[in-house]
């Protein structure tokens, strides 16, 4: 080492984050005795090894560096155990435990719960022995993290097949702890000859660099069957077979490619001073995205065999389809964690994966092409798509593709909505169940696990946006207009420009929704909205206009009939009312959705009216008497569906148990409930965490019941009643009326499980509401403390 140390004629800048030092294009390092050198790498196995002026290969020793401090030594480097531990590293690796007072065995080490701990600094570690990086004249042990899997071996020792970061340490002459180099090592030897040292250096980097030479050729040969298969006919047998044979090989291709980045991991800790200067930290980094790619290579050559087969709008063909969704589900599992792995270690590798998984279908999407499967499954014929399931995949495809249109005070009233079609729909699947063939139950299921991870998902990202809300007055208004215009993102560029779209919503039968159409504006310039049916394409889509200040949609002109056509329509239908008025008794029996239940029978009560206009608008027809009475009949009868939907709607939105704030809202418009003060800025804590409470108790106005209360939380005495703490607005059960977390706290103190408290929280335009028609409570009446 001593012959290529060098002498700087002037400062050298500053070793860069991977410890180099760069200058004029060459390469500088700093040793740990505080020389320098000038390296180059070796081009035959990529080390850094010292160089002497004017070399063009270097020829000095191999060079390893010390991850922590970043400078340099060579492996025949005696007595280099023993450098100091440094302190931001061992941060991460610290324990609660103290043994100040307690003495520790012949190892220098403390037991407790079968655990072995080292005490460096007065913080304590958990160890374990690694064995084969010992002697019999000193013992290595691994500080490791006592969450990860590596920790957790019954007798102690430290196994390298298990995941989780460790730290080498052995005792020094004066019984206190230091890094051990030769640890880190995994025992490699060390003798005053630097070329047995070498050697065994890599003797050990021999199977890494024959994995990695296996990769190229593995990489070369997708290369070669890729270029066969890409020019044959498209669907042919002979494609079929060669894509199949591709697949073979690009699974067998990613299980090298997982194996070998598991290895760079399993022995990051020598190969990290071995690949220096950020070589290793690079290559992993790029071995992480190379296994990106190809699992996105495998996706596409999937879907490139099964076309074909899938593209048929059979019930075989669907099925097939079915089964190939869930197979890239697990393939996209797969690359998520991948790049969960790339993005801890780098947060600045998202634009790089973007880039990868740029086309490529993600999980979202093949969920919604599963829930467009399921249902065409439900159905009898699967090129017409059951009565059901249509709202819930508008909201679920408006939350997959159109979402990033939407932005601002819209996007958590468009989630909630979204959200509420798809509880909807849960809720009609539900009732579906008992009477649903054997043999299409698990599509049902399948169907309602996938609302469920789209219910999961879009409640995560509502939950998201309510906890970055600083301020009261930032919180969305559930009532709100929305109404954005975009031009959707174009395919290619060559493409015809997209028709201008609208994101809107739409209220019927007393509950909104929100759609996406095509926008259209008519020579008189009225504008009107087309949505088209996502099952049925080439029918003629639904179209809106507005009217009274809301969009409505347009009512399509019926095909034409006699008066006794539609007589005979009308005793059909008016036979109907009393049995669609029981099911409607019964599904409020099966606690079925409420809303869904309205809808049914608001359609009924529709198709009614509807009916009634017809036969009103025929010439004449006043004149005849029985006419008449049909026509009273029609209306009365679509009056008392109506009518029945409404209330069994409202009796199910009083249901104690339920906190919901939009059927509070609805309740509160439509003047069922009454609300009463029960707490007056009651005084809760002390200090820092005072606070000030209002109760108020929501009554049902019919039956003068309690049935659920709503608590407002103040920093101030003073403050106006609208001016509460954010988030501090909460409709809560009356079983959990008085529990907080103080009584939570109380619990968890007493040794009792967790009870979880059910908060519902409450817009401040909703909370004006209740203000509104609160009252005091009447004279006499115990106010609670």
């Amino acid at each position: 080492m001593a012959d290529y140390r060098i002498r700087p004629g002037g400062s050298l800048p500053d070793p860069d984050d991977q410890g180099l030092i760069q200058l004029k294009g060459r390469l500088f390092v700093n040793t740990e005795d505080g020389h320098v050198l000038h390296v180059g790498q070796d081009p035959d196995n990529g080390l850094f090894r010292a160089k002497l002026p004017g070399e063009l290969k270097p020829s000095g020793p191999i060079l390893l560096q010390d991850p922590f401090s970043l400078r340099w030594f060579s492996p025949d480097d005696a007595d280099l155990i023993g450098y100091p531990l440094p302190q931001k590293r061992l941060e991460g690796f610290r324990t609660p435990l103290d043994f100040a007072g307690a003495s520790p065995d012949s190892d220098g080490l403390h037991g407790f719960e079968g655990k072995r701990y080292a005490v460096i600094e007065g913080h304590a570690y958990q160890v374990m022995r690694d064995i084969d990086a010992s002697s019999p004249a000193r013992k290595v042990w691994r500080i490791v993290n006592s969450k990860d899997p590596v920790a957790h071996d019954t007798e102690n020792v430290y196994r390298p097949s298990r995941a989780g970061e460790t730290l080498g340490i052995v005792r020094d002459a004066d019984h206190g702890w230091v890094s051990s180099r030769s640890g880190l090592l995994g025992g490699m030897p060390r003798t005053a000859t630097a070329r047995a040292n070498i050697a065994h250096l890599l003797q050990r980097y021999e199977p890494i660099r024959e994995a990695f030479a296996a990769l190229q050729a593995s990489d070369a040969r997708f290369n070669e069957l890729w270029d066969v298969a890409k020019h044959l006919p498209e669907g042919s047998d002979l494609e079929r077979a060669e894509l199949i044979g591709l697949e073979v090989h690009t699974l067998k291709h990613i299980r090298l490619q997982t194996e070998f980045v598991q290895s760079l991991i399993d022995n990051k800790d020598w190969l990290v001073m071995m690949k220096a200067g950020g070589v290793y930290k690079t290559e992993l980094h790029e071995q992480q995205l190379a296994r990106v790619d190809y699992l996105n290579k495998l996706l596409a050559i999937m879907d490139r065999r099964v076309y074909p087969s899938v593209a048929l709008m059979t019930v075989d063909s669907l099925k097939g389809n079915l089964a190939h969704m869930n197979k890239k589900l697990r393939v996209l599992d797969d690359r998520q964690a991948v790049m969960d792995q790339v993005r801890k270690v780098s947060r600045s590798a998202t634009s790089e994966i973007e880039e990868l998984n740029r086309g490529i279908p993600g999980v979202d999407q093949i969920n919604c092409a599963r829930y467009n499967l399921c249902l065409r499954l439900l159905a009898d014929d699967p090129t017409i798509p059951p009565p059901f399931g249509m709202r819930s995949y508008m909201a679920v495809n408006l939350f997959v593709e159109e979402l990033h249109n939407v932005s601002g005070q819209s996007r958590p009233v468009v989630l909630q909505l979204a959200l509420d079609e798809i509880r909807l729909e849960k809720g009609r699947f539900e009732d579906l169940l008992p009477a649903l063939p054997t043999t299409k139950t698990p599509y049902l299921h399948e169907a309602m696990s996938v609302l469920g991870t789209f219910e999961s998902r879009i409640d995560g990202q509502l939950n998201d946006i309510y906890a970055r809300v600083n301020s009261n007055t930032e919180w969305p208004a559930l009532d709100q207009d929305i109404d954005l215009d975009f031009v959707p993102q174009q395919s290619v560029p060559t493409a015809t420009p997209s028709a201008p779209r609208k994101i809107f919503r739409t209220r019927q039968h007393g509950t909104y929704r929100v759609l996406v159409g095509v926008r259209q504006v008519d020579p008189d310039g009225s504008v009107t909205i087309d949505v088209p049916d996502p099952f049925k394409p080439q029918d003629p889509p639904q179209r809106y206009e507005k009217r009274q200040g809301e969009w409505r949609p347009m009512r399509s002109a019926s095909p034409a009939a006699s008066p006794p056509q539609l007589l005979g329509q009308a005793t059909q239908l008016l036979a109907r009312v009393d049995g669609l008025l029981d099911e409607g008794l019964a599904m409020e029996s099966r606690k079925s959705n409420p809303t869904s239940i309205r809808e049914s029978l608001d359609e009924s009560a529709d198709e009614l009216h509807g009916l009634a206009s017809r036969l009103e608008s025929i010439e004449g027809i006043a004149s005849d008497a029985q006419a008449a009475s049909v026509i009273a009949r029609l209306k009365a009868a679509g009056d008392s569906l109506s009518t029945a939907g409404r209330d069994i709607m409202v009796r199910m939105y009083k249901e104690k148990a339920v906190l919901d704030v939009l059927r509070l809202n609805y309740l509160l418009e439509h003047s069922q409930l009454n609300v009463i003060k029960i707490v007056a800025r009651k005084q809760l804590g002390k200090g820092k965490d005072k606070s000030f409470l209002d109760v108020y108790s929501i009554n049902d106005r019919s039956a003068n019941t309690p049935l659920w209360e709503a608590h407002f939380h103040y920093d101030r005495q003073d403050r106006p009643a609208l001016d509460y703490t954010v988030r501090g607005a909460h409709m809560k059960t009356l079983a959990q009326a008085g529990a907080g977390s103080a009584f939570q706290q109380r619990q968890e103190q007493a040794g009792l499980a967790h009870q979880p408290i059910w908060r519902e929280y409450i817009s401040p335009k909703v909370a004006q509401k209740l203000f509104d028609c609160a009252s005091e409570p009447a004279a006499g009446t115990p106010v609670r403390q």
